[in-house]
């Protein structure tokens, strides 16, 4: 028995409009939840931009991504400008770890 492996078929495959889907529902999913999650302030510290953070989730997805640029991709970005601080925290703040947080918690 031997195995011929088709590599421009799994080439294919792995960047079909079906592999878009998949990952894109599966980043759908991390977003829906980050959003859950997100702080959005506290009442007693009145912030002109709270809520911000929450409403700046989006989702891209393309072909030919991942570590070897050879599959389809899906990211779940946030490009409020607190992002990075709210993510990892700052200044004494203990990081919130939204986007690790609702991917793990997806993953279920």
């Amino acid at each position: 028995m031997s195995y011929n492996p088709d590599h421009e078929g799994m080439r294919r495959l792995l960047n079909s409009e079906m592999m878009k889907r998949v990952v894109k529902d599966r980043a759908e999913r991390i977003k829906e939840r980050a959003e859950l999650i997100a702080p959005i302030g506290a009442p007693w510290e009145p912030d002109e931009h709270a809520g911000r953070y929450k409403g700046s989730f989006s989702v891209e997805v393309h072909t030919h991504g991942g570590a070897t640029r050879d599959r389809a991709e899906a990211i779940v970005t946030n490009d409020a400008p607190e992002a990075q601080y709210v993510e990892y925290g700052h200044r004494g703040r203990e990081p919130y770890h939204v986007l690790l947080r609702a991917a793990m918690e997806a993953r279920m």
